[in-house]
């Protein structure tokens, strides 16, 4: 069963979001709720403290009966968080964090680095309207081109060490700084590629554009 997490950032395409919804366990993160609405998919929960939800979302709560678990708005986590720990108490195999992006440049690379949270325990990325993004640590790891155009590694420790396989620009352990952008806007040239970490931390991102 995968667990989905719909936070309050951009909204998601239907065809995204119907590619995932089936054997899902969904959770909403206050006004994530809102990729819901139209679509007609009842979430398992929404949690939060409901600052940002609008009226639409509480009349769809309210009409459909949804369970809520409210916090206080001054609290030392963050609503994605709670959504976070309530899909890992459901022994899921897989978390993909939907809506995490948007104007909120602190709210987007916080939740990037929740994947870091989640590494070790469940399978876990976060998806957007044109990207896809994993973290990554020390493994061999396989990822699949699909409707992504580009391919970027980025470091989050010191140095991050990667060779590549079935990318346009392919490399052998190479090196990059936290403070550089040569990972920046590779390809894969087939239906796949294989990226070995070999020491180091950092995200892969898929774009579409």
């Amino acid at each position: 069963m995968k667990g989905l997490l719909f936070a309050g950032g951009n909204r998601i395409r239907e065809d995204i979001i119907n590619n995932f919804i089936d054997d899902s366990f969904i959770v909403c993160a206050d006004s994530g709720i809102k990729n819901l609405v139209n679509l007609n998919i009842i979430p398992n929960i929404v949690v939060g403290d409901f600052d940002s939800i609008d009226s639409e979302g509480r009349d769809y709560i309210s009409k459909n009966n949804i369970k809520v678990e409210k916090y206080l708005a001054e609290k030392d986590f963050t609503d994605t968080e709670a959504a976070l720990e309530i899909l890992l108490r459901q022994n899921v195999d897989e978390i993909i964090i939907f809506g995490a992006t948007g104007t909120r440049l602190d709210h987007t690379l916080a939740s990037m680095l929740l994947l870091s949270k989640l590494f070790g325990r469940v399978r876990a990325r976060l998806i957007d309207n044109h990207n896809e993004v994993h973290y990554v640590r020390e493994g061999i790891y396989k990822f699949y081109r699909k409707n992504y155009s580009y391919i970027s590694l980025l470091s989050v420790t010191g140095e991050l060490e990667y060779s590549t396989f079935g990318l346009k620009y392919e490399t052998n352990h190479l090196i990059v700084e936290r403070s550089s952008a040569i990972g920046v806007s590779n390809e894969i040239k087939g239906d796949s590629c294989e990226i070995t970490v070999h020491r180091g931390e950092g995200f892969v991102i898929k774009s579409i554009d």
